[in-house]
């Protein structure tokens, strides 16, 4: 087990300094130059900008003195919002932007592995049939349907929850099942073809001989296997819906970091552009990992290998 989390977090490592290297001589190469705008602008202020904002020099040299920074865990100043650090900006977004993820994971999580174990259990009944049909309409409904048809019924009609904004827990309630409604569903058509696959396995046949309840054999031993599936893929979903989504902020006014990944291409901040994408793929380098690491735990017969 040792020797594998190391060879892990050294893999990591380097994935994570690929991705870095790749990013940064992406946008090295990008058109746009964030110090030209429409009026002109002397040439010994240009200069000034560029060396306070280290964007000058060959493009190694700004490489190496980057990955210097960064080692640090200085992201540098944002090329558009003044006397601003990237630390700063993703600092205020990203706590915001993570509580929205982490409710709309648990909301995906639970109810997408409850409906479709209960599709699983009642296969070929009105049960089974009106599952798979609201996971198909959630599935074919994007986030920018869902989330103002439930602001217009539950903030305009009924008046129960905010229509936006973030002020209290209940700003959180909306926005949060707009943006996990499509996973609910895709989670619940994975588990129920996984449970049902499980259910057909020697080891389930086993436990029923032996006079175990049906919903014993279902809870006790067939779901820990049968979730395996969705494990593997709640890491990448964590990591999407941990590092925010721009339509779902947008719609709720919520003021958090989805909305800087697209502001940084559009005015060419190559700092934040680089800061936003750093920490995606950090956090989805660490959830597949972790996500590895729990398949011992669910099914015992799977061993990490060394």
């Amino acid at each position: 087990m040792l020797t594998f989390i190391l060879r892990r977090l050294a893999s990591m490592v380097l994935v994570l300094w690929a991705v870095v290297t790749l990013t940064f001589l992406i946008v090295y190469v990008a058109p746009g130059d964030p110090f030209v705008r429409e009026r002109d602008i002397p040439v010994e202020i240009v200069k000034q900008m560029k060396a306070r904002y280290k964007v000058e020099g060959p493009m190694w040299n700004q490489y190496w003195s980057y990955m210097g920074d960064l080692l640090k865990g200085d992201l540098r100043l944002s090329l558009k919002f003044k006397e601003r650090s990237v630390n700063q900006l993703l600092g205020d977004g990203m706590p915001v932007t993570a509580t929205l993820g982490l409710a709309a994971l648990l909301i995906a999580t639970v109810g997408g592995i409850w409906l479709g174990t209960l599709a699983a259990i009642r296969q070929h009944t009105w049960v089974d049939a009106s599952a798979m049909f609201g996971a198909l309409a959630l599935i074919s409904l994007p986030t920018f349907v869902i989330g103002p048809l439930l602001i217009l019924v539950f903030a305009l009609w009924m008046h129960w929850l905010p229509v936006g904004g973030w002020t209290s827990w209940k700003s959180l309630i909306l926005p949060a099942i707009t943006l996990a409604g499509p996973y609910v569903a895709y989670i619940a058509r994975l588990m129920r073809s996984s449970l049902l696959e499980v259910l057909s396995q020697d080891f389930i046949r086993t436990a029923r001989a032996k006079g175990l309840s049906e919903s014993r054999t279902v809870y006790r031993h067939g779901l820990k296997v049968a979730v395996l599936p969705v494990v593997s893929f709640l890491g990448p979903l964590a990591a999407n819906l941990l590092t925010g989504s721009l339509v779902v902020e947008t719609i709720f006014n919520i003021p958090g970091a989805g909305s800087y990944f697209v502001q940084s291409i559009l005015n060419s901040d190559r700092y934040l552009m680089m800061g936003t994408t750093i920490v995606y793929c950090s956090v989805l380098i660490v959830l597949n990992f972790l996500t590895d690491l729990s398949y011992t735990w669910l099914d015992r017969r799977i061993r990490l290998h060394e």
